[in-house]
């Protein structure tokens, strides 16, 4: 069988939604970090975002802040984050130390639409 794929941006996410749960089996990853995840106009009506950073995939510390900059780029202004303790590192090449994955929440208010 044939399975078809549609960009993220401009096709997939559509005006009118508000919520995204984004479980894309870690392309999670090359959305949020693509440059269209750092303006505001590609999430359309979008408030609230929940995904999981597959660090058993990416382990690099530095591209996962770099997704953040992207998401408050965009105006996602408060993000948490589910997952190992307060660990944390901003320094480049710095490699996630555990075996398991972040669960992120974002949210934007209605006026960085």
């Amino acid at each position: 069988s044939i399975v078809r794929t549609v960009p993220f941006f401009g096709t997939a996410l559509t005006p009118g939604v508000t919520f995204v749960k984004m479980d894309c089996e870690g392309a999670e990853m090359d959305i949020l970090l693509s440059d269209e995840a750092s303006l505001a106009t590609s999430w359309l009506d979008v408030t609230h975002l929940v995904f999981e950073w597959s660090f058993t995939k990416e382990r690099r510390v530095d591209r996962f802040h770099r997704a953040l900059h992207n998401l408050k780029k965009a105006g996602f202004d408060q993000v948490v984050y589910q997952g190992q303790e307060s660990w944390w590192d901003t320094e480049e090449h710095v490699l996630w130390p555990f075996h398991s994955d972040l669960v992120v929440f974002a949210r934007r208010s209605e006026q960085t639409k």
